[in-house]
């Protein structure tokens, strides 16, 4: 089965916990099709004076064959702030500064496109890997800050171990930022952990520990506790319920949401 993924701001957003596939617990029809919406608020003063908002909801549709899952999401995006936080989802980034006027904008977000491939090669006692590479597209509007208006590229592993009804997960990625207007950002690392417990066929629990360098100098690094509920409502629905909570003062304050996915 497939966790939905946890929305990676300008933190973490992109959990081995949510988003890939855990040979572990079943594997995928050929030619499975998932659709996926949900909506996600956060909100931080990302040492500022005043505080972010943030509401995301994206639109996913993922398709399988094989070993290879290919992905495009969309969303729409509001952002209530200072004007000091970029865009959301995976490519969001905060520039920092010392605004105390805040703003409201909204509208498209920027597009995202993935292709993972599962590694047969990987021994199966070692547990399960995938190699994903994305691309953002930049469809956000720059000037409103609902996006960099630049191309992001990552590289990313996702790994599982199932200890029968928990399966520990660890994601380790590599993103390529590019370069907004007036502005120099970092590529960095992001790496994630944690664990999944599958309470029976329709319940799993799970928490994990997202951390990602800072894409500024001027910003800290952020660590996020992210923990979440997937309920299988039947064989064509599930939900996941998840909560978030920032650990640094790059991070949210507190984040939640709830996403659905649907299997034709």
């Amino acid at each position: 089965m497939r966790l939905p993924r946890k929305r990676t701001f300008h933190t973490l957003l992109s959990s081995a916990l949510i988003g890939i596939t855990l040979s572990a617990y079943c594997t995928a029809d050929e030619g499975q099709l998932k659709l996926s919406t949900g909506i996600d608020y956060s909100s931080g003063d990302y040492g500022d004076a005043i505080d972010t908002d943030i509401i995301y909801v994206p639109f996913s549709a993922s398709y399988k064959s094989g070993l290879w899952t290919g992905k495009v999401t969309a969303a729409w995006l509001s952002i209530d702030g200072p004007g000091t936080v970029i865009g959301g989802g995976d490519g969001g980034v905060i520039i920092g500064g010392n605004n105390t006027v805040a703003s409201t904008e909204s509208g498209l977000g920027d597009v995202w496109t993935s292709l993972s491939y599962e590694l047969q090669s990987f021994p199966a006692e070692l547990g399960y890997l995938d190699i994903t590479g994305k691309i953002k597209i930049p469809t956000a509007d720059e000037k409103k800050g609902l996006g960099t208006g630049e191309t992001d590229y990552t590289a990313q592993l996702d790994y599982a171990y199932s200890v029968g009804d928990f399966t520990p997960l660890a994601t380790l990625a590599y993103k390529i930022k590019g370069d907004p207007s007036g502005s120099k950002l970092n590529n960095v690392f992001y790496l994630s952990a944690g664990i999944d417990w599958r309470q029976s066929d329709l319940t799993h629990y799970g928490f994990s520990l997202d951390f990602q360098e800072a894409s500024t100098n001027s910003v800290d690094d952020s660590l996020e506790l992210f923990t979440y509920m997937n309920y299988k409502v039947s064989a064509q629905w599930s939900l996941t319920p998840y909560l978030y909570f920032g650990l640094s003062e790059s991070s949210p304050d507190l984040g939640g949401g709830l996403q659905f996915t649907y299997k034709p």
